[in-house]
């Protein structure tokens, strides 16, 4: 079952709620001049496109879903179809950024691995690797076998955040009830995987692939470290 396919249509009117201006305050924090970024992840771009003003922007997602939404948002952004644990694009960054727990669909290990290796590959020498991810905590708490419902004018959401069978994971199952013209409602499902893993895993990950400078907070806040938090960023430089 293909992920953000119908999906993709709803995505930003099912997640108004997401804290863009944090994410975008929190690059602004590492930049003091006009910068090249990749946005590695970036769905429908609805950060990315923010991120033109702070200089030459690049966004990358999976799914051609997302990036057909994401192209109505700005001319300014060079939108990328690709796989953030396989590509090169033949040139380096001043930032590059993995937000919206964009990581965490992941799978495996080496799937982490390979991907902080290919930003470490296309960060230039002084660049930030800015990233955030689900926490332990949030895995065993909010996505431990847990129900949500959303609803907006065209479509309803039904949720089940089922605990995966690996440690640190979930499967997300969803199935949506689109509004039609008719008055009747058409479903459809999507299911999703994400996995995370602790603080430290991550930080031996980076530090294997040749990353020495590593900072992490919580929950945008710089005086958080309580892993007992839903978000969980880094940021890293060579």
């Amino acid at each position: 079952m293909e992920q953000y396919q119908d999906f993709s249509q709803y995505y930003d009117e099912l997640t108004l709620d997401q804290p863009y201006e944090s994410w975008l305050e929190l690059v602004k924090s590492v930049t003091n001049h006009k910068v090249s970024i990749l946005d590695l992840g970036c769905g429908t771009g609805s950060l990315t496109h923010q991120l033109t003003g702070l200089g030459s922007v690049t966004g990358m997602d999976l799914s051609p879903d997302m990036l057909v939404i994401a192209s109505q948002k700005s001319d300014e952004v060079r939108w990328l179809e690709g796989d953030m644990s396989n590509f090169n694009l033949n040139e380096t960054f001043d930032v590059i950024t993995i937000f919206c727990d964009s990581l965490n669909y992941l799978n495996s290990y080496n799937a982490v691995m390979d991907t902080f290796k290919h930003v470490y590959e296309h960060l230039k020498e002084d660049g930030v690797f800015l990233f955030d991810v689900h926490t332990v905590f949030k895995m065993e708490t909010l996505f431990n076998n847990q129900t949500y419902i959303d609803e907006t004018e065209h479509v309803f959401l039904g949720w089940d955040a089922v605990a995966g069978e690996e440690p640190n994971s979930v499967w997300h199952y969803m199935t949506f009830f689109e509004k039609q013209n008719d008055g009747s409602y058409r479903r459809f499902d999507e299911e999703h995987y994400q996995k995370t893993y602790d603080e430290n895993e991550y930080k031996n990950i980076l530090k294997q692939v040749g990353f020495k400078n590593i900072r992490t907070l919580y929950d945008f806040d710089s005086e958080n470290h309580n892993p007992e938090s839903n978000r969980l960023f880094f940021i890293v430089k060579k």
